[in-house]
């Protein structure tokens, strides 16, 4: 399974898809528990999952934290993925407890649509962290920009980083500087950037006018690499150990920070 849906030109990650799957459950739930018991813990909810979301954020933001001072606008980008679930759902239980503690009446009303939501998230998160094991590093060939040709799987023993992207792709534009320095500070992940779609003169070009060095620049027109990787959107981050397992995969723009998190799945 992909780690993203695509629903028109709209790509979502499957953590968001639980968390609105698990909201709207709990939200039904507790509308129904309202009814019956006539009180109202909406206001109570919402504010569990603020705490929920806040915290989940502040947890990755500390394991990363070095990262993120040395570039602190950082923080503010969301779409990032960088969030600890865990550490939110502790939040949100610990915050819960504490508005309740002077409240029964409004205990079970508000404990169940958690109780709810939160075995929804650890559901999800288990699903994905059960995926059956994918399809090693593929066979795919394509030309460099220099003209030698590229094996994907002749990874030499080490890992490798796929990222697939395109020129006309905003969250691609954003993310390739911090790529381009990582492929220089990491000598001991092979870095590969499979252009989609588009002509060797045109991404020459765009990669000039960015004043954009890298290796391992591929070009793939006929988009071979999204129809084997099963690519929901642009750009898509592939990272495979050095056996040439599938390790991690992020569709979207990744931030320096969830970069990082994404390699120490090779630790």
């Amino acid at each position: 399974m992909s780690d993203a849906v695509a629903i028109g030109p709209l790509v979502l990650p499957w953590t968001f898809v639980h968390l609105c799957i698990a909201v709207a459950v709990s939200s039904a739930v507790a509308t129904v528990l309202a009814r019956r018991r006539q009180l109202d813990v909406g206001p109570l909810l919402w504010r569990c999952l603020l705490v929920a979301l806040l915290f989940a954020r502040l947890g990755f933001l500390y394991q990363y934290k070095e990262l993120y001072v040395e570039h602190p606008l950082s923080v503010l980008n969301l779409r990032d993925g960088g969030w600890s679930p865990e550490i939110g759902i502790i939040a949100m239980w610990m915050y819960a407890t504490y508005r309740l503690r002077n409240a029964p009446a409004l205990r079970v009303p508000a404990t169940v649509p958690l109780s709810i939501g939160a075995a929804l998230i650890v559901a999800g998160q288990i699903q994905l962290a059960l995926q059956p094991a994918s399809a090693p590093l593929p066979a795919l060939q394509f030309t460099q920009l220099n003209g030698e040709r590229l094996d994907l799987a002749a990874h030499g023993g080490k890992p490798v980083l796929v990222n697939l992207w395109a020129t006309w792709c905003g969250p691609c534009v954003r993310e390739m500087p911090m790529l381009a320095q990582a492929q220089r500070d990491r000598p001991d992940v092979r870095f590969v950037f499979i252009n989609q779609g588009e002509d060797a003169p045109h991404v020459a070009k765009w990669l000039g006018a960015q004043r954009l060095t890298m290796d391992n620049v591929a070009i793939d027109e006929r988009r071979q690499a999204s129809a084997t990787f099963k690519q929901a959107g642009y750009p898509t981050t592939l990272l495979f150990d050095a056996s040439g397992r599938l390790v991690a995969k992020r569709t979207g723009e990744l931030s320096e920070p969830a970069l990082q998190a994404m390699l120490t799945r090779l630790r």
